[in-house]
């Protein structure tokens, strides 16, 4: 493609780049609330807008005439099992208006000479119906890819990619045919993974509980493993009196009162869930030894402060209770966090909107 092609390309996309962004971000809870309705838990659910200097690298070694053919918004979800990527995929086509030429479902995965450990791949669009409420109207001409993977399939996107450079002739063909093995040990692993749960699940209507060994062996009784969203949501709502007192240590930190719209807090949330996900505060035991350590002597309250009087000349601050832990998570779990793609996992979209950059 021409320079001056991409060059109108990449303007005209940056013009509009606020409004895929608000997008991802709109697709990306709806995708969350559908897979929660479902009932199927998940590791994690990203969302993005594709960044102006990544699709200008991209323009350049495409011959695309448009904006059209390119995936400018991109909804990942990483899922357990692979039975669990078939039951979002049955949802994602009643909810959706799909491209089935530029799709991969799962039935498209039966080649047995197909290389590597691939994920189901949708490009989907708003129903007719959908894109007609108000609250949608203004992306009805958008499209986005989502993505479905168990988390073995995404080790393989992202290891195989740095695997996979320029060598020679003879190398390639010895580095294709390992590749393909270590794919189907991954797809072996996640059959394998699902068998064994479904053998524990049956296991366990065999087994009638016994106190006893619940006594013995406390660590059961935690249920160590990772939150779902709803379950986090949970533990907020069994202490009626947590985000109110949050709301106010938020405050009291200097941070100007602040009246968020349903919609914001429930993003609120969702970026709190992410942030806790990707620092390793991935259980309720850690979150709720996190809540206590953070009221603790009012540890909280001295970190926002210190957060808030660092920034406060180049922020226009937008803290709900969620946000204020956001921002403490954040603090705390720095050196756990600094080395991550901060950008791709949303943590910045989400330090940004509550600093009130747009």
């Amino acid at each position: 493609m021409d320079k001056r092609r991409i060059d109108e390309l990449g303007i005209r996309y940056v013009e509009n780049f606020t409004l895929y962004e608000e997008y991802a971000a709109r697709i990306r809870n709806l995708v969350q609330d559908l897979v929660e309705l479902e009932g199927v838990e998940f590791y994690a659910i990203e969302g993005w807008a594709k960044s102006p200097a990544e699709l200008m690298r991209m323009l350049s070694s495409l011959d695309e005439k448009d904006l059209a053919g390119i995936d400018l918004v991109t909804i990942r979800v990483l899922l357990r099992f692979p039975a669990d990527v078939l039951k979002i995929e049955d949802v994602v086509k009643a909810e959706f208006a799909i491209d089935p030429a530029r799709s991969v479902p799962s039935s498209g995965l039966d080649d047995p000479y197909r290389f590597g450990y691939p994920a189901v791949v949708y490009i989907l669009s708003l129903t007719d119906k959908r894109s007609k409420l108000r609250e949608w109207e203004k992306y009805k001409d958008l499209d986005f890819r989502l993505e479905l993977r168990t988390m073995l399939q995404e080790a393989w996107a992202t290891i195989s990619q740095k695997i996979n450079q320029p060598v020679g002739e003879a190398a390639e063909r010895k580095m294709t045919r390992e590749l393909v093995l270590l794919a189907g040990l991954l797809e072996t692993a996640d059959k394998g993974f699902l068998s064994l749960h479904n053998e524990v699940q049956e296991e366990a209507l065999l087994i009638p509980p016994s106190t006893q060994i619940l006594k013995n062996k406390p660590e059961l009784t935690n249920a160590e493993t990772l939150f779902t969203n709803e379950e986090l949501y949970n533990l907020f709502r069994e202490d009626n009196s947590l985000l109110g007192r949050w709301n106010a240590i938020a405050i009291d930190a200097g941070f100007p009162e602040f009246t968020p719209s349903a919609d914001y807090l429930r993003e609120s949330f969702s970026h709190l869930c992410n942030i806790f996900r990707t620092a390793g505060i991935d259980t309720l035991s850690e979150v709720r030894k996190f809540l206590a350590d953070m009221e603790n002597e009012n540890k909280g309250l001295r970190q926002l402060r210190t957060i808030h009087d660092t920034f406060r000349k180049n922020t226009n601050w937008r803290v709900d209770p969620f946000s204020a832990l956001f921002l403490l998570v954040l603090n705390f779990k720095w050196e756990d966090l600094k080395d991550k793609d901060l950008v791709k996992l949303n943590i910045k979209k989400g330090s940004d909107r509550i600093s009130g950059i747009d």
